[in-house]
């Protein structure tokens, strides 16, 4: 019995098997590539979010530079370069922007209204004080009664003025409140709930900045400087 060799138009049934196996070893020598590549890019932004946080610190009154640590600056490095926090502060900011707005608003009308009470009540003594000019023995018991009525009206004023501003105030630490509990929750540092005005003041500032650096185009990955020692992990 000869050997009969195996015809070409035969399929052998480990061919495919390699070609699948290449291509897997192609996509996944690929996906690889492209991880390091995005893992390399992440930490490149890191470092460039920790110079210009670095620079937004030198740039800082001195009590803002004493209450932020380099971990602090690295831990919201990493935040920025997660890139999640920027839509969640564009919001906060622009809740509170709106809010003050109508706040504003409301004081202003108010002034504007109490103002023309005010004149309104001039015109109505002057008014008065004519009517009764053939009757000067009444004139100063008339003076009199404006005066009071006057004063009557200013402290209403005032009250209704010092309600307002308290309602304002009010507003805006619930304004406080909130970014402090939301910028909290996605880990930005410095963020908690506390009336302490130093801690607040620094809140403000990391604030600012996340703002500052939103509006920035970030450099693209060739024009980033390449991080030495920059983990692309928090806490390191």
């Amino acid at each position: 019995m000869s050997f009969q060799p195996v015809s070409s138009s035969s399929s052998s049934p480990y061919y495919s098997s390699d070609v699948s196996n290449s291509n897997y070893l192609t996509h996944t020598n690929t996906d690889l590539s492209d991880n390091h590549v995005d893992r390399e890019y992440f930490q490149q932004k890191i470092y460039y979010y920790l110079n210009e946080l670095r620079n937004f610190v030198q740039q800082a009154p001195f009590d803002i530079q004493t209450g932020i640590s380099e971990d602090m600056i690295t831990q919201l490095a990493h935040i920025l370069a997660e890139g999640k926090v920027f839509p969640t502060v564009s919001e906060l900011v622009n809740s509170q922007r709106v809010e003050e707005q109508i706040l504003h608003k409301q004081l202003i009308d108010l002034r504007a209204e109490q103002s023309a009470c005010r004149s309104a009540l001039r015109r109505k003594h002057k008014e008065e004080m004519s009517m009764n000019a053939s009757r000067p023995h009444h004139l100063p018991v008339l003076q009199k009664e404006h005066e009071q009525e006057m004063h009557r009206l200013l402290k209403n004023q005032t009250d209704a003025l010092r309600n307002l501003s308290l309602r304002i105030l009010d507003s805006l630490d619930g304004r406080v409140v909130e970014q402090q509990l939301t910028l909290e929750r996605i880990g930005v540092p410095a963020f908690l709930r506390t009336t302490n005005a130093q801690i607040i003041r620094i809140q403000m500032r990391i604030l600012d900045w996340i703002v500052r650096l939103s509006r920035r185009s970030l450099p693209q990955s060739s024009s980033l400087s390449n991080p030495e020692t920059i983990s692309s992990t928090w806490p390191p």
